[in-house]
């Protein structure tokens, strides 16, 4: 009779396990080999991320437009109350008085200077030996006037874009001086106007983006399914050689974050490009790249990178568990 053999539990050996490095060498060397059908996975990917990519920077980039916009309307009635009380602004001489202007401070002061006006800067702490049509008072300028001694604040007419207080009008006043109030400011109506647009653009915007994100979750997740469906066949060859189903999908899963990596970055560069040339054409490149804040759109970019990358393993996880699991007649036998 012949001898049975039984062996213990200790002389079955560990089945091995490969290290990451090599599944990633797997992965690679797939997507290689299918190089045609990698593509459509890349593109469907690189698709849904551009669209979202190119909605984000798209209203960042209009509302950095608008905002340079706003600020042209700002520098223009400046320009236009300063001429009402002066005349003509070439060949005229002002002092300006300012402490932490403001972006639009800068602005006006130097459309002032395209006008052919001259600007010299003062503390209003000395008087000035310029020959001056007035003194231009711009920012938190109201320590200045309280330091000011008053024979300078008596010299020459002083004028102020911001509403001055009560206590900086009395101090002017008791120094015999003159403070015209240049009044820039929207009418209440005006500015309930502007909030109003502000919020129907704010509820158009999230709107848009997540409808965008639906066709991107959508466009990844039909390209993910395709990618791991249609491998069903090799799935149950790696299972008949001996691979386990958590390395199945650990390999699926690799797979799904290379394709979602390349495939998102790709997709940022052409959705951030396309907005950039759009609004370049229309309004100019130069003003575009002055207004728009590229810290913003990067910022905007790594979220569609990492949404990108996200949605794609996420959509992976489902098909390649259940794979992973088909015995490996039936996912031999599989026709997909």
């Amino acid at each position: 009779m012949q001898e049975q053999t039984i062996l213990s539990s200790a002389d079955v050996q560990d089945q091995v396990i490969l290290p990451l490095r090599v599944a990633v060498g797997m992965c690679l060397r797939g997507i290689r080999t299918r190089l045609g059908r990698s593509a459509i996975t890349l593109f469907g990917v690189g698709l849904g991320i551009a669209f979202l990519m190119a909605v984000l920077s798209g209203f960042h980039i209009q509302r950095a437009m608008t905002a340079e916009a706003a600020k042209a309307r700002d520098v223009e009635r400046r320009l236009a109350t300063l001429r009402s009380e002066v005349g003509t602004l070439k060949g005229k001489a002002f002092l300006v008085a300012a402490r932490e202007p403001g972006e639009a401070d800068s602005a006006f002061l130097r459309a002032l200077a395209a006008q052919g006006a001259a600007v010299h800067a003062t503390t209003l702490a000395q008087p000035s030996d310029v020959r001056v049509s007035g003194a231009l008072l711009l920012g938190n300028y109201e320590p200045l006037l309280a330091s000011a001694p008053p024979a300078v604040l008596a010299a020459q007419p002083l004028f102020a874009f911001g509403k001055p207080t009560p206590k900086a009008a009395e101090r002017v006043a008791a120094a015999s001086g003159r403070l015209r109030h240049l009044g820039i400011e929207l009418r209440p109506e005006e500015v309930a106007q502007a909030a109003r647009r502000e919020r129907q653009a704010t509820y158009r915007m999230a709107w848009i983006v997540a409808v965008s994100l639906l066709i991107t979750v959508g466009c990844i997740a039909n390209a993910m399914l395709m990618s791991v469906t249609e491998r069903f066949r090799e799935i149950g060859t790696m299972k008949c050689l001996g691979a386990l189903s958590s390395f199945v999908v650990k390999l699926f899963l690799i797979e799904s974050l290379l394709m979602g990596l390349v495939g998102a970055v790709l997709g940022v560069l052409l959705g951030v490009a396309f907005p950039l040339l759009a609004y370049g054409y229309t309004f100019g490149a130069a003003k575009v790249f002055v207004a728009v804040d590229f810290a913003t759109l990067g910022l905007y970019a790594l979220l569609c990178v990492a949404a990108g990358v996200v949605l794609a393993i996420v959509a992976a996880i489902y098909p390649a568990r259940v794979a992973a699991k088909m015995v490996p007649a039936a996912a031999l036998a599989s026709h997909v």
